[in-house]
């Protein structure tokens, strides 16, 4: 397996992860709702292997989210995080979305001044 894939396989594995316990379930549990033993649910969550179109369906249904916020949440395109931000801030009222955006923004300068406006080795996997 290509070593972006492990990667990606990775981030999903943690948002799977993340998910499952805002959610208040055990491994157990889900691994069965997906049908598979535990350890093998164990191996998606590591991202040793990829859960597959279908069992993110049956997770989107099982923690109430849509089947996107597995590649949403996980991916590092900053197109997708800026969607992953704008779906944090609709749960907050408009002062506390003004303040988030504020924070973000001073933080984003500092960013950018303490990196000279560099852009990172990691710019290669923000196209996955």
């Amino acid at each position: 397996m290509a070593t972006t894939e492990k990667s990606v396989n990775r981030r999903i594995g943690k948002t799977i992860a993340h998910k499952r316990k805002a959610a208040g379930f055990t491994q157990e549990e889900v691994a069965e709702e997906l049908g598979i033993g535990n350890e093998a649910f164990s191996r998606i969550e590591r991202g040793l292997v990829s859960p597959g179109i279908y069992k993110l369906y049956v997770l989107a249904d099982l923690f109430k989210c849509g089947v996107e916020t597995f590649l949403v949440e996980s991916s590092r395109r900053p197109s997708d995080q800026a969607e992953h931000i704008a779906q944090m801030l609709m749960k907050n009222s408009v002062v506390d979305r003004t303040v988030i955006v504020s924070i973000v923004e001073k933080l984003s300068k500092h960013m950018t001044r303490k990196t000279g406006g560099r852009k990172e080795v990691e710019e290669q996997e923000i196209l996955l």
